[in-house]
């Protein structure tokens, strides 16, 4: 792999972290094939697990999400191989999407669910598409807000769309960070000053982008976590013949300037065809901060028609 076919790989999927601090809770943790994954819960009731995006993200950046779900669901925050406490040696045999899925049926297994309710954003979206075209009958619902697509071709597009809204300064702050590693920089730490300088291409209001940049904070990314991951996914990742099958309601939430791009979102409504897609305009990559009153409305209406 070249420089910058990696330099590529990194910053078109490492998607965004917000410094929301921790989330509160209490700690779990189980094992599966030798690998102890851990998540935190807050509240009671029935569970819903929140998926982060990257892959490669701290999960806390998913703790404003809950805030739009009703207080009668209690929130898992699971923390995905190679992320948080959730360490695991990084090889091309441990950082599968097979292995990610079956961590998945792991936690289901550990909190007793006979099926789980996703909320997943970006690549949590696609991580709980693979869920779901390998265990249809353990999906009893889905939000996806933002995700990647159920094959990777919007990486065609993706990355394009993201520099097009940049300014020559943002390509020039990100370029300084691309040979870093060579400098000596922590890979982590380059990547994460990479995706601070392109940022506002991920929203539709610059300034909020901007804002928004100045929030991140070292140590949200684990960018082998995110290399690996793709590597894998490009010999074979393809959910759509497993989501044809499956039959339980799940909401899509996009963003019209949203830089995945609107025929991503397409792509899963007609492979899912229980899916309800819901569009929101002047909003970007994260519809919670841009569209706050949208996005809860599009929440509240999919879980009131849902609610068993």
């Amino acid at each position: 792999m070249t420089h910058m076919t990696r330099h590529r790989i990194v910053f078109a999927f490492l998607l965004l972290f917000v410094a929301a601090g921790s989330a509160h809770g209490e700690d779990g943790s189980f094992t599966r094939d030798g690998v102890v994954l851990h998540y935190r819960t807050a509240g009671s009731g029935a569970p819903v697990i929140l998926l982060s995006g990257g892959p490669g993200f701290e999960v806390d950046y998913m703790l404003p999400v809950v805030d739009f779900l009703p207080a009668s669901y209690q929130r898992v925050f699971l923390e995905q191989r190679g992320t948080g406490r959730s360490r695991v040696a990084l090889t091309p045999e441990t950082m599968t999407i097979r292995e990610v899925v079956e961590d998945l049926e792991g936690l289901r297994v550990h909190l007793k669910q006979e099926r789980l309710f996703l909320v997943g954003h970006s690549w949590g979206g696609m991580l709980a598409m693979a869920y779901a075209a390998a265990h249809p009958d353990r999906i009893d619902r889905m939000i996806l807000i933002g995700p990647g697509g159920p094959t990777l071709e919007f990486a065609q597009w993706f990355p394009d769309n993201i520099r097009m809204r940049l300014r020559p300064e943002d390509l020039e702050a990100e370029r300084s960070w691309d040979d870093a590693e060579k400098r000596g920089v922590d890979a982590d730490k380059a990547a994460l000053e990479g995706i601070r300088a392109i940022t506002p291409g991920y929203f539709f209001d610059r300034e909020k982008g901007l804002a928004f940049a100045k929030q991140l904070t070292d140590g949200a990314v684990h960018v082998k976590v995110n290399l690996l991951l793709f590597e894998d996914m490009a010999k074979h990742y393809d959910s759509r013949p497993g989501l044809q099958k499956l039959d339980r309601p799940v909401l899509i939430v996009q963003g019209h300037q949203d830089p995945v791009g609107d025929k991503t979102a397409e792509d899963i409504h007609a492979a899912i065809t229980t899916s309800v897609l819901t569009y929101i305009n002047k909003c970007g990559h994260f519809p919670w901060l841009e569209q706050p009153e949208v996005f809860r409305k599009a929440i509240n209406e999919f879980l009131s028609a849902t609610s068993r």
